[in-house]
Order: structure tokens, then sequence, then C-alpha cells
């Protein structure tokens, strides 16, 4: 198998998980090139993978006036730069592995996909979900016909309230406006990318959403809250309070002290207690202005063969997936964070049902000693079958080329419209 040069555009928390493979695997992959505008984020992915210094560019304008020689680019960008740089990229002939979402525009998303085609260029989008062995198993189920086709697909995803308030609420993805994805789409495409996969014989044709902000706002704030958490009285006693939110438990650090661009393990209490009275992250979360997307949200889909899904996202839990796949002849019922999957077959000689259950974990690292372990196992496998799929393999089952990863993207805009104009919306009215 050939070495793949890759070069990484946007070396953020997500494009040096995934570009971590390199390290793990040296022998499959090499990071040749670096693009990021943030100088710190740029030398300190080119120093973690050794890119010369010719190499590490300041702006994607700099890295294609070179056009280096390389088989794959990571974009890893954020959401609302995705549709410049990919076309950019694939216009310049670059196969793309590519940070999910896509976009948040229907009109962007067709673009895309068709300069692909048109350039013969390969992309492969981030549902690292689908690369789990949990999943991976599910569908495997599905495929061989154990449980009949596919009846209801029930789905929860319960967002961890550190993740939530460190990436939605006071994090970079806390606003539809600026970032160019509402919640469902930045979070949740990951779960309707599994809708839509596991149930692949089908189409969506239809969808229904409720949702809404009701909990981060003005309204339940304590009295007499104020602006920042420094200086406000209820100090120490919010559960929310930024002094013990990121200073004492310190959820997600890679988020919370990115811009002060220096490493984690180099910055001072002092440095982090300053960054505090002045940034998002040191702010009240029921008086963020520019907050606005939901806290919760639930999604109703139908298929032309008559199946159905539902989608629950909560926010302020304690994190984790979990659904509920029923068939005509047997359930699959399953944790994620559990990692075991629970099947109930019907019995059609004896008229009863008989359960069996499957372990994952063990399947998690392929036996592997990988530094990439995120998404139990998902960032991992992801990138082990892009460098094969981009050395010319077949595609395995999970691998999300860009058409696939198409109905997915629309359940969610058409979940936004309906949970905005309060009706059951149609995939092709899209």
């Amino acid at each position: 198998m050939k070495k793949m040069k890759v070069a990484l555009l946007g070396a953020g928390n997500r494009g040096q998980i995934y570009s971590d493979y390199a390290l793990a695997k040296p022998e499959e992959m090499e990071i040749v090139a670096v693009i990021d505008i943030n100088p710190f984020k740029k030398n300190e992915a080119g120093d973690r993978y050794g890119v010369p210094q010719e190499m590490r560019f300041d702006s994607l304008d700099a890295f294609l006036a070179v056009q280096p020689s390389c088989d794959f680019v990571i974009n890893a960008t954020m959401d609302q730069q995705h549709y410049e740089t990919a076309m950019r990229l694939i216009g310049a002939g670059y196969n793309l592995v590519m940070e999910k979402p896509i976009t948040g525009n229907l009109q962007e998303l067709r673009d895309i996909e068709n300069l692909a085609k048109e350039k013969g260029v390969k992309v492969l989008v981030c549902h690292v979900l689908r690369y789990t062995p949990f999943y991976r198993k599910i569908k495997e189920i599905v495929d061989s016909g154990e449980i009949g086709k596919i009846v209801s697909l029930q789905m929860n995803e319960h967002v961890w309230y550190g993740h939530f308030v460190n990436a939605y609420v006071r994090g970079k993805w806390r606003s539809e406006k600026e970032c160019g994805s509402g919640f469902l789409l930045a979070k949740c495409c990951h779960d309707t990318d599994l809708i839509c996969w596991l149930n692949n014989i089908a189409k969506p044709t239809k969808v229904h959403s409720f949702g809404s902000r009701s909990f981060y706002t003005e309204a339940n704030a304590p009295k007499g809250a104020k602006q920042y958490c420094f200086e406000c009285s209820h100090k120490g006693e919010c559960m929310f309070d930024a002094y013990k939110f990121e200073l004492e438990k310190d959820f997600i650090p890679d988020y919370t002290w990115a811009r002060l661009n220096k490493p984690l393990a180099k910055i001072s209490r002092e440095e982090k207690e300053t960054f505090l009275k002045t940034d998002v992250y040191g702010q009240c979360v029921y008086k963020i202005r520019d907050m606005d997307i939901v806290d919760r949200q639930c999604v109703s889909v139908e298929f032309d063969n008559g199946s159905i899904a539902t989608l629950n996202m909560i926010t302020g839990a304690s994190g984790g997936r979990n659904i509920h796949v029923i068939g005509e002849y047997g359930e699959i019922i399953g944790h994620l964070n559990e990692n075991k999957l629970y099947v109930n077959l019907f019995d059609k000689q004896n008229l009863d049902f008989y359960d069996k259950y499957i372990d994952c974990t063990e399947e998690e690292s392929n036996g592997e000693n990988s530094a990439v372990k995120g998404h139990f196992g998902g960032d991992y496998n992801l990138m082990k079958e892009a460098v094969r799929y981009f050395n010319g393999e077949s595609a395995s089952v999970s691998v999300t080329k860009i058409d696939d990863s198409i109905n997915g993207h629309l359940v969610v805009y058409a979940a936004e419209r309906s949970r905005k104009t309060a009706t059951v919306v149609e995939i092709q009215s899209l």
C-alpha cells in the first residue's frame, strides 16, 4: 500500500486528531503541509508532525499558489468556511477528508457534490460514528436481514453539559448566524446520517421538528446576575460559575484556552483568571447575547417505504447516545457508552423471542495500540479507511462518500425549516 501524503487545513482540535493517524501509523500516512491563519496553531501542528517551514502556510491562497503534491487534504476549517475552501481545493484537483457538516446551505452542498464529480475528486465526509464497531455491528445486523426491514428507528443524543456549555454556549459554535450551522447540524448531523445510513434501502420524504432555546436564557439567570462571573454575587454558588466550571473542573481545555495561543501546560492560573474577566468563557451562560442556538430538539422522519425514525436531542445531561431499531422480526437496543448491543429476535418456528448480547468493546481498537481513540474508535477507523480508500481500495460499508452524506444533511435542513415554520416539510420541497 502506498504511503499517503496529506495536507492539513485547519490545525485545531479536530484537524490534529485526524492528523494524529500519521503518528500512529507513520508507514501509512505523513503530514507534508499545514495551513492555518493562526501562527501558533500552524507551528504547533507543524512541529508535531515534523513539517518543514516552507510547507507551513498562513492561508489557503499561499498553499494553492505552490500546489504541493499530496494524496488528500484534511479540511478541518470552521463550518462557515467549508464551502469556499472545499470548492477551491476540489477545483485544484485535491481529494478531501472533510469535517462535518459539509455546509448549512443546500445549493452549496450540491455545488460541492457536482464539482467533485466533474473533477473526478473523492470527498470523504467525517461522519465518524459510522466507523465505530458499535454502529458498524448494527449496520451489519440490519443488512443481514436478521431482523427484517426496519419499521422504526428511535435515537437519543444526551449532550454532556460540559461539552454543550464549552462548545455551544460559551464556545465558537454558539451562534448559528456566525457559525453557519444550527445545533442540529453542527452536533447531530452524526445522528441524522446514521438514521439514513442504517435505513438506506429507503429515502427520507417528510420531516417534522420541534425545538427551542429554553434554558440558557436571561429569564433563568440568578437574581442580580452580572454579565461576567468574576463580578457576580453568585460566584462560587452558580453551577455554571466560570471560575468553578472552567478553572476548577476545566472541562474541554482545548476549547476554553485556545485563544491564549500557548501550550496548555504553559498557561498559568493567573493568565486564565485574567482571560476569564474579558472573554466569553468568563460570561454568565444565561446572559451571552449572541448565543442563538436551541438547547433541545426532537425530529421525526418518514421514509418512502413507510418506515419512521425519531431523534431526540437534549442538553444538560450526563452524556451519551442510545438507539432502538425495530424490524419486522426483531429489534436491536444499544447504548453507545456501554458499547454493548442487545438483540431480540423473533423465532418464527416457535412463535417466541430469543435474545443475544454483543460486546463491541474489544473491537474498538482493532487490536492496535492507537493514539487516535476519539468517538469510540471512530476517529481512528475513519482515517484508517481514508488511507485505504484514497489508495484505490474498495470502500467499506462505512465510507461516507459525499453522495452518501446528502440525505442526512437534507433531513437536518428540513427539520430546521419545520422547527422555524411549525410545518411538516417534504424533502423534495427543499
